[in-house]
């Protein structure tokens, strides 16, 4: 399973970067890295655009989605 930081380092990019692309800021992208936040709906779309991923790697690579999947 890739990470959100390893889906944003294959696309070479920085986090100051992604953040500015995913128009957020650096500290928020790196909470959502370090599993600190989770993203909403419309920033996960945002990050399958800008890393060209499906939106299942976005969720597998978040949080949320492994709590949900430990529970079920």
């Amino acid at each position: 399973m890739e990470t959100l930081k390893e889906l944003r380092e294959n696309k070479s990019l920085t986090q100051e970067q992604a953040a500015k692309i995913l128009d957020v800021t650096k500290e928020y992208l790196s909470m959502l890295e370090r599993e600190k936040r989770n993203p909403s709906d419309k920033m996960k779309e945002r990050m399958c655009n800008l890393y060209n991923c499906k939106i299942e790697q976005i969720f597998s690579a978040c949080r949320g989605t492994r709590l949900l999947r430990k529970k079920n």
